[in-house]
């Protein structure tokens, strides 16, 4: 199984939440957040489970979802929602320490109803280009755009 990179601070976090979980600690727990942290884009249920199967762990897909809703409850893992041709599914990464509290949202200039983007990839890297180029972003980001009812 390929280990995660120890310095970061997202395997930290896994760390901390695993030594301070009140669930009791077991390799498919473990198991589960090294997958997450090797992730660079937000990944199903279906593929962690696929990934585990792949690094010779023993763990159900139902196990998968459980500890997965376990870990987001706790505010370790970040749950979005991916819309595809088949329809909208679940995708999972650990949460970012520099985006989580911000807020983006698309807002119709028309009707002004607002959709919250819950993309934890593109939050992660608008702070990041913010950061490198001098910016503080705001804790809630209106995108203007015209919903589809307008």
């Amino acid at each position: 199984m390929q280990e995660p990179h120890h310095g970061t601070a997202a395997h930290q976090r896994v760390q901390e939440w695993i030594r301070n979980s009140p669930l009791r600690i077991t390799k498919a727990r473990s198991a589960l957040a090294a997958v997450l942290l090797r992730q660079v884009e937000p990944i199903s249920a279906e593929a962690v489970f696929r990934q585990l199967i792949e690094d010779d762990q023993n763990v159900s897909l139902g196990s998968v979802y459980r500890i997965l809703k376990q870990m987001e409850d706790e505010g370790l893992v970040l749950r979005d929602r991916h819309v595809t041709s088949g329809g909208v599914k679940a995708i999972y990464s650990i949460r970012s320490d520099v985006a989580h509290n911000r807020k983006y949202l698309f807002q119709c200039d028309v009707c002004g109803r607002q959709q919250r983007i819950a993309d934890a990839v593109l939050a992660g890297q608008l702070a990041s280009v913010a950061a490198l180029e001098g910016y503080a972003l705001p804790d809630e980001i209106l995108i203007p755009a015209r919903c589809r009812g307008c």
